[in-house]
């Protein structure tokens, strides 16, 4: 560092509340000897207490233990003369700069739910725009271009159950959420209802997935004229607006069952559209005014 006076000493941005209850222009460092910023203060202390620094969150980022606040001392009469000279003379990298307004973090639970929430707004295979029906090809239904919406909300006990439906693929994805590392412990797997379970605290995000093509197809079919648009959770995702349609469409046989294999998937779907049939007739439409207190979801 070139051009600088003898400082009168230096601390990490760690040890920030070691600085001395003096005026003094100071001078802010990285681990390579630039300097990044310069400032004046009437108390030095004072200046960069707790984290009240308008510049705090920006040299904080790169390290508090790579960071250093060198000063001097300086008579407050000086103060002005003393920061332009500086300034003028070693040109600091960050003087000039708008100081960058850093959005607050966003709890991990919350970010896992809305991605959980985009994927049933969005198609199976989104570049295939058609099917292929005993050897025709035809456009896809509208039915078949999302993959889950929300049915409802059932706020009869404590803690409020909202309940998502989807077709195949969801399933395998929400498994990965179970056996993740850090996301198992808010998504679980409910092996009574065979359902998955993301629980936010507040709320409790109940996903149902209907393997069966011809269960899902059958509900999708039915339930999705009365299918709007929701953005309750900074999502985009459909909800159900009619209820007992949702009943309706469940009253249905399974298909027939042959292999071991299938008869186990017969079984599993069974008891996902139980749960459902038992668990509908508490539902309600999700509100439009429905919100999540992001402070209490972490």
């Amino acid at each position: 560092m070139n051009n600088l006076p003898n400082f009168s000493g230096k601390y990490s941005l760690r040890n920030r509340s070691c600085l001395p209850d003096i005026p003094g222009i100071y001078f802010i460092g990285d681990e390579q000897n630039q300097i990044l910023y310069i400032g004046q203060a009437q108390n030095l202390r004072k200046r960069w207490a707790g984290k009240t620094h308008h510049r705090y969150k920006q040299f904080a980022r790169k390290g508090l233990d790579k960071i250093y606040i060198y000063y001097i001392e300086a008579p407050l009469s000086e103060l002005d003369d003393l920061e332009k000279k500086y300034i003028e003379e070693i040109k600091p990298l960050q003087n000039d700069t708008k100081v960058k307004e850093y959005l607050p973090k966003k709890s991990p639970k919350l970010s896992e739910l809305q991605r959980l929430l985009k994927l049933p707004n969005t198609p199976l295979f989104p570049s295939a725009k058609f099917d292929n029906i005993n050897g025709v090809k035809v456009p896809r239904e509208d039915w078949d271009m999302i993959r889950g919406f929300i049915a409802g909300i059932d706020d009869t006990e404590n803690i409020p159950l909202i309940l998502v439906i989807c077709q195949q693929n969801m399933g395998q994805l929400l498994w990965n959420r179970v056996n993740h590392r850090t996301k198992k412990r808010f998504c679980t797997y409910d092996a009574e209802t065979r359902c998955f379970l993301i629980n936010l605290r507040q709320v409790v995000f109940v996903f149902v997935e209907l393997f069966s093509h011809t269960i899902s197809q059958h509900v999708f079919k039915v339930i999705h004229p009365y299918l709007t648009n929701s953005n309750n959770f900074g999502v985009t995702v459909k909800k159900l607006t009619n209820i007992p349609t949702l009943i309706e469409s469940l009253d249905l046989d399974l298909p027939q069952a042959y292999t071991e294999t299938e008869k186990i998937r017969k079984e599993t779907e069974k008891i996902r559209k139980d749960y459902l049939l038992t668990v509908s007739k508490n539902l309600k439409i999700l509100p439009d005014d429905f919100k999540l207190n992001e402070k209490l979801v972490w």
